[in-house]
């Protein structure tokens, strides 16, 4: 039998979650459905079987609640097996993990949009790709280029009483130190420090 497809809207309360459903939704992922849905509606409806069993959109169906909604859109597909069933829960998120992002285009985006208030973005990582201010956690500010400096402009940078400190500390240390002897094992030809 040939799977067909029909869209209606149905009351929320009576899609049935599907009970070996692996994906966990956080309550930041399900604000951030819902935040989307109050935005631009709901774009794509929740996938259900004959028996309004959710096979794909759990996260959807509880961001709708959040959001004090009593009903929604479903696609309903008639005709499934219960392989099938298990197979478009499981397939459904795997598929869309195989894609991979280009955050150089992500970051191109970004700059054209120019709003803080992408759903799923941080505002200091939006803020630091609109006003190419990339900071890490530490305050290095990878814009700019880094200086480098020789050995010897490192020490100039130190001041002189440092310098001068650093040197009577290092001699202090060599002049208590011992020079290390050494012998030669006549059995396994190995230098031993004595």
């Amino acid at each position: 039998m040939a799977v067909t497809h029909e869209i209606k809207v149905v009351e929320l309360a009576k899609l049935v979650p599907y009970e070996k459903n692996p994906n966990v939704h956080p309550i930041e992922q399900i604000k951030a459905i819902a935040e989307s849905i109050e935005r631009y509606g709901q774009y794509y409806p929740i996938i259900v079987d004959e028996n309004l069993h959710i096979l794909c959109g759990h996260g959807k169906k509880l961001a709708l609640e959040h959001l004090g909604r009593t009903e929604c859109e479903v696609k309903i597909l008639h005709g499934l097996t219960e392989k099938q069933k298990l197979k478009i829960v499981i397939e459904d998120n795997k598929i869309q993990s195989l894609s991979y992002v280009d955050f150089t285009k992500i970051e191109d985006i970004i700059r054209e949009v120019g709003e803080l208030d992408i759903i799923g973005f941080g505002t200091d990582y939006l803020d630091a790709i609109i006003n190419e201010s990339v900071k890490d956690n530490m305050g290095v500010d990878f814009s700019q280029p880094i200086e480098v400096k020789t050995n010897e402009r490192q020490v100039a940078d130190i001041p002189k009483t440092k310098q001068t400190e650093q040197d009577q500390e290092r001699d202090e240390i060599e002049s208590g130190m011992q020079p290390a002897r050494t012998m030669i094992c006549p059995h396994c030809g190995k230098e031993i420090v004595i």
